[in-house]
């Protein structure tokens, strides 16, 4: 690995985890200087760094003003939801008739799995095991339009979950948590392909989710505090 590639590696994944660990709140400004100050590297693989994390969804870059945590408006993740709900719902709708009972098993398997994630509290592995039980009646459906556009919406989402869940908050335990349980009732559902409630289970689901964001985040810190770890 070359030591431009290796000080570029270093910086994305020192900011990303900020971020992504909820360290740095969101709209705060990822200042050059603060940056190489604190990392010891020049300014050069600083924004090679926020290029990626602008490709992952994380960063803003506004020219001539720099590199934002994004901040997304609440409006914008309401708007985000409601377009998720649509195509969560056109995926059961096509996919329902084709489910077997290998694919039910394969669902309970992965509501195991986030089961596990709540125990070890792994945010980003619980990212990525809701993306595949969500992706799931998409890609069943075999239709990759459905699946591009859900990918791309849960893609966008995870941001939002990772910035504003109240997955790290001290009361969002398994024991008080329903997402797994919602999830649960959804691969019952399809198993009696009750289509009408497979459809109240996922516009309630929606509307958990979105009342569990957390909008009001107060353990962030500054840039240069966080780099100092």
């Amino acid at each position: 690995m070359s030591e431009k590639k290796s000080m570029i590696d270093r910086v994305h994944q020192s900011l990303k985890e900020a971020i992504l660990y909820r360290k740095i709140a969101p709209g705060t400004q990822l200042v050059e200087k603060t940056i190489a100050e604190q990392l010891s590297v020049s300014r050069t693989p600083i924004r090679h760094a926020m290029i990626r994390l602008e490709q992952e969804g994380l960063v803003t870059i506004v020219p001539n003003r720099g590199a934002f945590v994004v901040q997304p408006t609440v409006e914008e993740i309401r708007q985000a939801f409601v377009m998720r709900k649509e195509l969560e719902s056109t995926a059961a709708r096509l996919a329902i008739d084709e489910i077997t009972d290998e694919d039910l098993e394969v669902m309970r398997e992965l509501v195991s799995s986030e089961k596990e994630t709540y125990e070890s509290a792994d945010i980003l592995r619980y990212i990525h095991v809701n993306k595949s039980f969500h992706m799931y009646l998409a890609q069943k459906t075999g239709n990759t339009f459905l699946q591009d556009y859900m990918e791309r919406i849960l893609d966008q989402m995870n941001v939002y979950l990772v910035l504003y869940d109240v997955f790290y908050d001290a009361d969002s335990s398994m024991e008080g948590s329903t997402r797994f349980v919602e999830h649960e009732h959804i691969i019952e559902a399809l198993s009696n392909r009750n289509l009408d409630q497979l459809m109240h289970l996922i516009e309630r689901h929606m509307q958990v989710s979105l009342e569990s964001m957390n909008l009001d985040k107060t353990t962030y810190r500054s840039l240069e505090n966080v780099l100092k770890d």
